[in-house]
């Protein structure tokens, strides 16, 4: 299910922001700002309270993928859509803020 929402993931160096692209109950799509963790990582990806542990199975560019060791239950799943849909117009609303703020002169850079 595509989602394109912030998560975090948890390696064994740190934790880092990302952007989950899209997840199913065994596995996510994850894109990372720098380079992804290496095939074969172990890795929790931490999102909207739900916490997957899994190994990576792949990596490209910025992105990875990850499968899960134990599936993820699809009321959680399904429950990321609707996180995702608020998501969207919370951004779009912060967006726009940004933007009257900005033309208003009360913002110096969006």
């Amino acid at each position: 299910m595509r989602l394109n929402l912030p998560a975090r993931i948890v390696l064994i160096t740190g934790h880092f922001p990302c952007q989950l692209i899209d997840m199913s109950q065994t596995g996510a799509c994850i894109c990372v700002p720098g380079i992804p963790p290496a095939i074969g990582a172990s890795v929790v990806l931490e999102v909207n309270g739900i916490e997957a542990f899994g190994t990576v199975v792949w990596r490209r560019a910025s992105q990875f993928g990850v499968k899960f060791d134990e599936r993820v239950p699809m009321p959680d799943v399904v429950a990321l859509r609707t996180v995702h849909d608020y998501y969207d117009t919370i951004e779009k609303d912060r967006r726009l803020d940004q933007a009257r703020e900005f033309v208003q002169g009360r913002r110096a850079v969006l």
